[in-house]
């Protein structure tokens, strides 16, 4: 049962681990949507409080890169990580703050860079002082939305709008291995009177730079870690269990099987409450009742043989034995009671030979159509002018397809079992591939007709073998058909359908 085990215990941990996958997929999948939301709300914020201090004082305002750096630093908040101002060609020309990982934000190697005046800072963010050479910036794809934010101004008025770029006009950035595209949570490009002054990358912190939040999820994760080294345990003991439980069904399945398999009958089945082991119990009972049937019926084929081929065989005995001591005569009447004891043991023994050659498995039934009048003609042939004066035939819709000699031996072995039951009229109706046979009486209660020889000692003294309606059962059953016998107001009623 070691085996057993091992694919249980697989089996449990296989699910265990697909549903633990599934738990951790759901929860990076919502960390990762919960991180663009985070990422998109902090940049909108930025780019409203960017359009306000834009709007406050309109008109009274110059417009160039270095006016800008104040408003830009201005609006943004905490949560703004840092700021990449670049010249309108796409160069980096400022930097502040840091990445959204806490490292400093890189600018190209200028000399011009070094000359600047005094940085200008916010309490939030640094002017950047590390700097790379231009090689170490590499061309990325821009993967965030992109603004335009338009200043138009002449004598009279001054007017400020913002629209979202579309798409397909994204661009290419310059960016340092320390920053990715996808860092960049909204770019900016600011224009005056239809001249661009400066382009700007937003980059923000993300929720688990701030420890709170970190500890937040982090405690959110662990559970579903620690999951998987517990439900490896409960999935062993499972399986420890279930086999354990499994095996001791198993043996006490075997057992009564191995009882069955040595003639025993009335074993004891292990008890369970899984349904599908009780229906696996409920097939071994039936087995164990259909073998002690048949075992049954065996002793009872065997009393029957000997009773029904033993007194032909007394009867000849008895008369040769007194034709020998001189108490028969030898004559023609004493040779015709013996030829007719033979010719009973005879029919008796071909009876039992076709009924066990129609039980062989290689007996197959030559089907086809047939003629109606010939096949009624050979049924008869084998009954006397007084018998079928007795019989009611009804052929007016007959349609056979079957093996004309069984169908034939079935129908002759009905009439006879009709004829030999009363001294009244048989009924024979044909229909298609059905046959009807009726006589006046009344069954027996408690004897299996299609069981051999069920016609049972009290009719010992009847003609006959008992194995007629087996027999016709049986050829019923190879044309893929049933026999049923039953009682109907007075009648026995035998139908053969196929």
């Amino acid at each position: 049962m070691r085996r057993q085990f091992v694919r249980l215990f697989l089996g449990f941990v296989l699910v265990v681990a697909v549903v633990v996958g599934i738990q951790a997929t759901v929860f990076m999948v919502s960390i990762h949507r919960q991180r663009l939301n985070w990422t998109e709300s902090v940049f909108q914020d930025y780019l409203a409080a960017l359009s306000e201090n834009l709007s406050a004082g309109l008109d009274g305002r110059s417009y160039s890169l270095m006016s800008l750096e104040e408003l830009l630093l201005r609006s943004a908040d905490d949560r703004v990580s840092g700021l990449y101002i670049r010249n309108p060609d796409g160069t980096v020309a400022i930097a502040y703050g840091m990445t959204s990982g806490g490292a400093s934000l890189p600018v190209p190697h200028s000399d011009e860079y070094e000359g600047m005046g005094p940085m200008m800072s916010s309490p939030s963010m640094q002017r950047t002082h590390r700097q790379i050479s231009e090689q170490g910036f590499s061309a990325n794809e821009m993967h965030s939305a992109v603004y335009e934010v338009h200043i138009e101004k002449d004598a009279d008025t001054a007017s400020l709008s913002v629209n979202q770029q579309a798409e397909s006009q994204k661009h290419t950035i310059l960016l340092p291995p320390q920053v990715k595209a996808t860092d960049i949570a909204g770019s900016l490009v600011i224009s005056y009177n239809g001249e661009v002054l400066a382009l700007v990358d937003v980059l923000t912190f993300t929720p688990f730079t701030y420890k709170n939040t970190g500890y937040l999820f982090r405690g959110l994760l662990f559970p579903i870690f620690w999951a998987m080294p517990i439900a490896f345990v409960i999935a062993l003991m499972m399986a420890a269990s279930i086999s354990k439980r499994s095996e001791r069904y198993t043996q006490g399945i075997q057992r009564a099987l191995e009882q069955l398999s040595s003639g025993e009958n009335g074993v004891d089945l292990p008890k369970t409450s899984i349904d599908e082991q009780r229906v696996i119990n409920d097939s071994i009972k039936m087995l164990d009742e259909h073998l002690d049937q048949h075992k049954r019926s065996r002793q009872a084929w065997l009393r029957s043989i000997s009773h029904d081929l033993n007194t032909p065989v007394a009867s000849m005995k008895l008369l040769l034995d007194g034709i020998a001591d001189g108490v028969f005569p030898s004559d023609e009447k004493t040779l015709m009671a013996i030829k007719r004891e033979n010719d009973a043991l005879s029919a008796r023994i071909a009876q039992v030979v076709l009924y066990s050659n129609l039980q062989s498995p290689d007996m197959k039934v030559n089907k086809e159509e047939i003629d109606i009048p010939s096949f009624i003609q050979q049924v008869f042939s084998s009954l006397t002018k007084e018998e079928r004066d007795r019989i009611y035939l009804d052929a007016g819709e007959a349609s056979l397809l079957g093996d004309k000699d069984l169908l034939s031996y079935a129908a002759r072995a009905m009439l006879s079992n009709a004829l030999q039951a009363g001294e009244g009229t048989v009924g024979w109706s044909i229909g298609k591939n059905t046959m009807m046979f009726t006589n006046t009486g009344t069954l027996p209660e408690g004897v299996d007709f299609f069981e051999p020889w069920s016609k049972g000692d009290a009719s010992r003294g009847t003609s006959g073998s008992g194995l007629g309606l087996p027999i016709t059962a049986q050829i019923m059953y190879l044309h893929n058909g049933d026999a049923t016998i039953s009682q109907r107001e007075g009648e026995v009623v035998v139908n053969l359908r196929w």
